[in-house]
């Protein structure tokens, strides 16, 4: 068994990375937006490119990833750099240095830790299929590591289609930042997803440390299989307004004053709520109140299985009767006293309780 604790630890710190790759990726997703757009609003607008306005409303000219600098050589811009020149900020990203350190980890080094996270993954879901879905811990990591897989490859198709818009430039028929814009909505369908799962599993564990006589009456095989399809179920349902009001068709690109396949919108104003209210619930109140209910679950663990091993000594020292020797051996595993420190292995069960 501690054999795999290795293999277990790179895929948590792998799953570890692409949390907080999409955590990035959720922070760049209006940004993108405006990358998709014909133009780049003055006053920041989260769906510009849905919007079926003239060019003539627009105040200030797209800046391209690839462009021309004042000496008419061609440079990379970073979809970081472009929105800082758009405000006039001089950042880090504005230097030479900075633009192609961007370019490094946004187009290289995450897509290379996508596909090795979507790789694990799939290792895991042949696993759990192998070895059946007999408990309800079984179907919840299934449901997890399905999840993680679709956020991963949505997100590496999204990398790879920002960086072909920024080596093919203006001219495709079709806008590869619009195609990006449809594939960013799948993925943060599944990352929400993940964030539910990972809390359903949180509580489950903490449930069955903390209530163990009952903890089979409330989370069995069937309850735990249908509150996985019902967290699929209702957060698909949840972003099915945003997908079906976009998508992709045929407009005049009044920048090259010709039809192009391009991000259009069936209704602006509802796009705008829509925004709104992602961003306040999948931004601010899923993932704060999901950390709040882990932390509380950890922090319950712990406690109970301090106590569990408290109990368990008191109870060892009443019912053992050895000889002198064979008692000094033991006291230096176990201590006698309640309350007293937790032996080494104890300490264990309880730090690979809590980092599961």
């Amino acid at each position: 068994m501690y054999k795999h604790y290795g293999a277990i630890i790179l895929i948590v710190n792998l799953k570890l990375i692409s949390r907080i790759v999409a955590s990035a990726e959720q922070s760049s997703h209006a940004l993108d937006i405006q990358l998709a757009s014909p133009t780049i609003y003055t006053k920041f607008d989260p769906y510009v490119s849905q919007a079926n306005k003239a060019s003539d409303d627009l105040d200030v000219p797209k800046t391209n990833l690839m462009g021309t600098n004042s000496s008419g050589t061609t440079e990379f811009r970073s979809t970081s750099s472009t929105l800082m020149q758009a405000s006039g900020t001089a950042q880090f990203f504005d230097t030479n240095t900075g633009k192609w350190l961007y370019w490094s980890l946004s187009f290289m080094v995450i897509p290379v830790i996508f596909t090795i996270c979507i790789f694990f993954h799939i290792i895991n879901i042949l696993v759990f299929l192998t070895m059946g879905l007999r408990d309800g811990a079984s179907v919840i990591f299934l449901g997890l590591s399905i999840s993680d897989m679709l956020y991963c490859s949505f997100s590496l198709i999204n990398r790879i289609l920002r960086s072909l818009a920024s080596i093919l430039g203006q001219h495709p028929y079709l806008r590869l930042p619009h195609l990006a814009h449809i594939i960013i909505q799948y993925y943060r369908v599944f990352f929400d997803i993940s964030i539910l799962i990972t809390t359903f599993a949180g509580v489950q564990k903490c449930a069955c440390v903390a209530i163990p006589l009952t903890f089979r009456k409330f989370f069995t095989f069937r309850k735990s299989v249908w509150t996985i399809i019902l967290i699929y179920v209702c957060t698909l349902l949840y972003y099915l307004p945003h997908m079906t009001n976009t998508y992709l068709g045929i407009r005049l690109d009044p920048q090259f004053n010709r039809t192009r396949l391009m991000l259009r919108s069936i209704n602006f104003e509802l796009a705008g709520v829509l925004f709104e209210v992602s961003k306040a619930v999948n931004r601010i109140f899923i993932p704060f109140v999901a950390e709040i209910i882990l932390i509380v679950c950890v922090a319950i663990m712990t406690y109970k299985l301090r106590q569990s091993a408290t109990i368990r000594h008191s109870m060892t020292s009443t019912a053992i009767q050895v000889d002198k020797s064979v008692r000094e051996e033991k006291e230096e595993n176990i201590d006698i006293a309640p309350g007293s420190k937790l032996n080494i292995r104890e300490l264990k069960v309880i730090q690979s309780v809590n980092m599961i």
